[in-house]
């Protein structure tokens, strides 16, 4: 019997190949950490909440780049929004402030559709 959806890699890869399963999979997993992360945030420094937050968050958002590559823009502006909870929750803004300044001058982070396609690029 065919399988709709397979995991290879910790890649969620279905049979149409648009990568929203995964995307789903990685934006919802993301939110959950970054939940439990916003419970404690207020007895953390900013460099404990960048220290927490990069390994559960931005790696999972950064992890297997190179398979989003000509995706559609839906697809990766829900891994920004992602990426954007993350810098909110490290820098302790609120979700009305902008968030562009924060991600280029203060943590020196790109954006997702930057990062997908420069991964792709170096070959």
């Amino acid at each position: 019997m065919p399988l709709d959806k397979v995991r290879d890699l910790g890649v969620i890869l279905d049979s149409r190949l648009n990568m929203e399963a995964h995307v789903a999979n990685v934006v919802s997993s993301s939110f959950y950490r970054l939940q439990q992360l916003r419970c404690i945030r207020r007895s953390l420094t900013t460099d404990a909440r960048r220290t927490l937050a990069t390994p559960f968050v931005a790696n999972r958002v950064d992890y297997c780049n190179a398979v989003l590559y000509g995706t559609s823009a839906v697809v990766i502006r829900r891994l920004q929004m992602v990426h954007n909870a993350d810098a909110r929750l490290v820098v302790g803004l609120s979700k009305y402030e902008r968030i562009t300044p924060v991600l280029r001058d203060v943590l020196h982070w790109l954006y997702t559709r930057f990062t997908v396609q420069n991964c792709c690029t170096d070959f």
